[in-house]
Formats: structure tokens, C-alpha cells, sequence
């Protein structure tokens, strides 16, 4: 019963792993600086998404721009199991990520704005038939920040700014457990005991447990830029961490296994022999006594598989950018950022069942990211009043060691290209069309992940993990 338990406390254990994930973390806050590779600390661009990228970039604003976009990304990839050499693609939707900001010059010098992001999203599909499915099938993240802003112009050369990020937080996970890998809960029978030793096979679906959490939580969002000339300037971004204190809900289905004993099964107890009689339907043995089990019955579904709280304390790690840009001549602009990010602030889990008076159920998970670093280079062209031109690349590191590379997010490191424009539609409107390519290196992975509370190793890999998407990025922008 405790495998079977611990099956969906993976389940909820999955969210932060399609957090830690700086490449699914959603860097993509608007289209101008998209179309740069995501660089703008320095200079960020003028249609309120320096509320994002660096909220200083509100002083010295004149009137008044609100911008509304959007994200669209399509995700592609799949798995190759190590004995089989089957290949299993992504069912991954398209996902949208919006963005709107709308901000305010009150006075030369004095920037006001508020902006609507997800820097933290994704929704990973796998299909029924994968392997996978055991540590999640269908999984949804997401993080929506509101961030009212303020930013003003110390110096004709030094301006600060700053916002309070209120973060509303939801996740859904839904995954499949194995019969195979769990415990016969008859008292005397060897602790590890599986139904596999049983003649179970591998890869019978028994229960689908579905969870979801919701949370709003609290960050801030801290920048500077500073001019050294008129034409190179500096610029530094901290986003803090978010600590989320999710409470969800468990509920688990039973998924008919369609199995009978094919003929009588004796077990050898310290209280005597227990016989199985032939004709007994697997799917009632799991669940209470009947005269067809002879009378015995496991009652999983009244005991362990009941709907039920569980909590657990997840945190977006906080992120630093750095970064300079240089007016080459009125037309060129070059760009370059560096961030760091504190993944190794997710290092461990623990996930609680309240209402469990034994602690039988709770646990404490290994995950043991690192920190990461992301390097950014954009050029900026200025064809003429109507349009400009952009173009970018990209690199980051991966966050997940190799040990913790599951269907619910093959993360890795990650080369990345951008193109944009923006073309101006009318005296006041604008238009910003971007498209970014992802290539990320294949990464060896695991499609299940360790019960009873282990430290995971590479032991469990078996396959490899592929990954590229494509990104669309669009918005409107209206100057009043």
C-alpha cells in the first residue's frame, strides 16, 4: 500500500518539475523584445514590458501605452525507450501566453504602469499508450503575475523602478498508476511484496489520480538602468522568489483492469495458507470482499484511494539579468544579457497529507537542481519611422541534473533564434510580429519515477528525450 500511496504523491510532486525548468519558464513577455533574443535590460523595449524585463525602463516615459499580446507555442518532441527502440511523440497543444501592460509618464521623470504576465507556464500531453503515463499523462501549470509598477528618473543618466508582484497560481496533474510495481497489502507477506510476483504484468493501469492546487502568493520586482554615454547604457533586473503554500485535492478512479484469475492462487501466510480461487475478478479483489475472491478483498478504494488534501511548498527561485546595450549609429542598436537564476533553491520536497494522524503518507522528495546561466546577444535596426527590424540568439544552461529528466518535463540546455519587426499602422497604433526557434540537446531520461522515498539515480533512465518548439509571438500597441 505504500507504493501505491506513493504513486500519487509523484503525482503532486511533478509541479515543481515543470517549474525548474528554465527553458519552459517563459522568458517570452512581450513581442519587441522577443524578436531580440529576450534582451532589453539596458534598454528595454517602449511598449510597457519593461514592467517585466526591467521596470526602470518606465522613467522618462511621455503620455500613455497600453500593449496587449500574445505568445503561441508549439511544442514537438517525443521519447525513445533504450530496449525496444520505440518512439513516442509529444501530444502537446498549441499554448497561449498573454501579456498586457499599460503604462503612464504622470511627470518627466516619474513612470507609472501596471502589466499582466505568465513567466512561469506550460501544459505537457503524453499519449495513453506511453509509458510514461505512470508519472503523468496530462499535466497544466500555470503562474499569472500582476505587477503594479513604479519608476523614477534619479539623474538625466540613473533611473530606478520597482513592482509588487501578485502571483495567482494553478496547477492540474493527472497520471496513471501500475499494479505491477504495487505492495500486496496482506499482513505476513515479505515487506516489497508486489502484485508483479503474482503474475501481474508490467504496465497495468489500475487507478488514474487527478490533483489540483490553486495559491496566490506574493514577489517584487527590482530595476536600474544607468547611461554611461549617450549611446551605451547598463542595466539590472531582480525578480524575487515566490513562495507558493499550495493545498489541492487527490481523487483517484479506479481503471477497470479486466483481469481474472486463471486458476486457484494459494498464499503461504504465517497464519495459515490464504487461497485465490480461480474465476475471482482482480478488479474486485481490489476493492471490498466478495464471494467470488473467496471473501477476500483488499478495499483499496475505501482506505487509500479516497479523495483527500495534500499540501506541499513549492518556490519560484528568484532571477538576476544583467545587461548592456550600444547604439552603434541613430539606426543600430546592439544588445547582451546575462542571467542567473537559483534553481538550486529546489533542492527538496516535502508533501503533506493533514488529514493522515499516522504520517504514513507523507514525503520528502530529492530533486537537487542547479543554478543556471543564460547568455542573451539582440541587434536592433531602425529601417525607417515605419518599421524596425530585430533579430537574436540565444543559450542557457539546464536545471535538472540527469537523474531527474521525467516525461513531465525533459528539460536540458537549450540554443535558441530570434526575428521580429514592428511596423507602425497608424499615427498612434503598432504592430510587433516575432518568431523564435528552440533547439534543445537530447537528454537521456526516465519515464517512472523511484517509490519509498528514494534518492533517484541515473540507474532509472531508459531512453532518450527530444525536444524543439516553435514560438509566435503578436501584439498591438496604442499610443494616447
Amino acid at each position: 500500500m505504500r507504493a501505491c500511496v506513493w504513486y500519487a504523491l509523484v503525482l503532486f510532486a511533478g509541479v515543481p518539475t515543470l517549474l525548474s525548468a528554465q527553458g519552459f519558464g517563459i522568458y517570452e513577455q512581450g513581442t519587441c523584445a522577443m524578436g531580440r533574443a529576450g534582451t532589453g535590460v539596458a534598454a528595454p523595449c517602449s511598449d510597457g514590458s519593461a514592467m517585466f524585463f526591467n521596470p526602470a525602463g518606465l522613467a522618462g516615459l511621455t503620455g500613455a501605452h497600453a500593449t496587449i499580446g500574445v505568445t503561441l507555442i508549439d511544442i514537438q518532441g517525443g521519447f525513445t525507450d533504450d530496449v525496444f527502440q520505440q518512439h513516442t511523440e509529444l501530444d502537446d497543444p498549441l499554448i497561449g501566453v498573454p501579456q498586457l501592460y499599460i503604462s503612464y509618464g504622470a511627470t518627466s521623470k516619474l513612470g507609472i504602469g501596471v502589466g499582466l504576465f505568465a513567466p512561469y507556464g506550460l501544459e505537457t500531453r503524453w499519449p495513453m499508450t506511453f509509458d510514461g503515463r505512470f508519472a503523468g499523462y496530462k499535466n497544466y501549470l500555470r503562474s499569472i503575475y500582476i505587477q503594479p509598477t513604479l519608476a523614477y528618473q534619479l539623474t538625466p543618466r540613473l533611473s530606478l523602478g520597482g513592482g509588487l508582484d501578485i502571483v495567482l497560481g494553478k496547477v492540474e496533474l493527472n497520471q496513471h498508476l501500475d499494479l505491477a510495481d504495487a505492495p500486496v497489502p496482506l499482513p505476513g507477506l515479505p515487506l516489497g511484496t508486489t502484485f508483479s510476483q503474482f503474475g501481474i504484468a508490467p504496465g497495468t493501469d489500475f487507478v488514474n489520480a487527478h490533483l489540483e492546487a490553486t495559491k496566490t502568493t506574493v514577489a517584487a520586482h527590482f530595476g536600474a538602468t544607468f547611461k554611461a554615454t549617450d549611446r551605451l547604457s547598463f542595466g539590472a533586473n531582480f525578480l524575487t522568489q515566490a513562495k507558493f503554500d499550495y493545498s489541492g485535492t487527490a481523487t483517484f478512479t479506479q481503471v477497470p483492469t479486466n483481469l481474472v484469475v486463471p486458476a486457484d492462487l494459494p498464499l503461504a501466510l504465517p497464519l495459515g495458507t490464504l487461497t485465490i480461487p480461480a474465476g475471482c475478478h482482480v478488479d474486485d479483489l481490489l476493492t471490498a470482499p466478495t464471494a467470488a475472491c473467496g471473501g477476500l478483498g483488499f478495499g483499496l478504494f475505501n482506505t487509500v484511494f479516497v479523495t483527500q488534501p495534500v499540501t506541499t511548498t513549492i518556490k519560484n527561485p528568484a532571477q538576476l539579468v544583467l545587461g548592456v546595450a550600444y547604439k552603434v549609429t541613430n539606426a543600430w542598436t546592439l544588445l547582451g544579457d546575462y542571467q542567473l537564476t537559483w534553481w538550486s533553491q529546489f533542492n527538496e520536497l516535502d508533501i503533506t497529507f493533514p488529514q493522515d494522524a499516522t504520517g504514513f503518507l507523507n514525503r520528502k522528495l530529492f530533486e537537487h537542481y542547479q543554478n543556471t546561466s543564460g547568455f542573451r546577444f539582440g541587434a536592433e535596426w531602425a529601417k525607417s519611422a515605419k518599421w524596425t527590424l530585430r533579430g537574436g540568439y540565444l543559450h542557457h544552461d539546464g536545471a535538472a541534473p540527469a537523474e531527474t529528466v521525467t516525461p513531465l518535463l525533459p528539460e536540458g540546455q537549450r540554443n535558441e533564434f530570434t526575428v521580429g519587426a514592428t511596423v507602425k499602422l497608424a499615427k498612434a497604433l503598432t504592430a510587433d510580429l516575432a518568431y523564435q526557434f528552440v533547439r534543445q540537446g537530447d537528454r537521456r531520461g526516465r519515464t517512472r519515477e523511484p517509490i519509498f522515498n528514494q534518492v533517484p539515480t541515473t540507474g532509472l533512465n531508459n531512453g532518450l528525450y527530444t525536444l524543439h518548439a516553435h514560438l509566435f509571438g503578436v501584439s498591438l500597441g496604442y499610443a494616447f
